[in-house]
């Protein structure tokens, strides 16, 4: 009896000692419950840069109150947080067949008049102002603003603009940040000028084509390239003379196509 008994005590010490030696060697494969698989790692996050779309008619009188606020609110926060464009309507001289083709996407047979705000999309629309008071109006635009800030992003967007042969190119990728497969997706683009003028902040002169987006699973990317329209000459000898600058703004963001909700931009600089 005592042989036995010696030869279980031993075994137990040999196998105290295997079970130490994986620990050791190969500790991902003891206590599978209370580990970490070595695949999982720390979820990519990306901050919601914010797109507004301010639509304009040059004849309106109440436009420059919202232009004078929403220009403030885009100095304040800046590229990174929240972009603004304006697109001009009804051949008052800086709208294009663009620009007037979006909105009535985006109005359909709805009520239509300016200053009409639209702010990622159909997320939020403001039409007219919230009153005569410019310190009113820019509260209120800001409050909007910072709740489309608090989103989380389900997409990551990274383009570079190059240049071949004096074309300028935009090329970039879409990547689903989500843990279930996004639909109903598709990209798109801006560019836009900026003169020293009242009302010309960024306005838009020429929007990309969509592209659509196939079904995107998560952590797929799909890639997108842009060529714009407008010219890349911004400034003539005369408007130098002149003292008149202009500037080009690049803009790319990702729009639902049936719910009309931008779920995420980008500012190229």
């Amino acid at each position: 009896m005592n042989e036995i008994i010696k030869k279980i005590y031993i075994i137990s010490i040999l196998m105290f000692l295997i079970c130490i030696s994986l620990k050791v060697f190969f500790p991902g494969e003891i206590s599978a419950q209370n580990c970490t698989s070595p695949e999982t790692s720390a979820k990519e996050m990306v901050s919601h840069i914010v797109l507004v779309e301010l639509f304009v008619q040059a004849d309106c009188t109440t436009c420059p109150t919202a232009e004078f606020c929403l220009e403030d609110l885009a100095w304040e926060y800046g590229t990174s947080k929240f972009i603004l464009v304006q697109e001009h309507l009804w051949e008052d001289g800086y709208d294009t067949p663009e620009t007037n083709a979006r909105y009535d996407w985006y109005v359909g047979e709805g009520k239509k008049g300016t200053p009409d705000v639209f702010i990622d999309g159909l997320t939020k629309r403001i039409q007219g102002l919230f009153c005569e008071c410019v310190e009113e109006n820019y509260e209120c635009y800001k409050e909007a603003i910072d709740q489309e800030l608090n989103r989380v992003s389900a997409i990551k967007i990274s383009a570079t603009k190059i240049f071949e042969e004096s074309t300028l190119i935009i090329e970039g990728a879409v990547k689903n940040l989500s843990d279930i497969p996004l639909e109903d997706l598709a990209v798109c683009g801006m560019v836009g000028k900026e003169k020293n003028e009242p009302g010309l902040y960024n306005y838009i002169q020429d929007i990309f084509p969509f592209q659509e987006i196939p079904s995107l699973p998560p952590e797929a990317v799909f890639y997108f390239r842009f060529i714009p329209e407008v010219s890349l000459i911004l400034t003539s000898d005369v408007e130098e003379e002149e003292g008149v600058s202009e500037v080009l703004h690049l803009i790319v963001f990702v729009q639902n196509l049936k719910t009309k909700e931008i779920l995420q931009s980008l500012y190229l600089e």
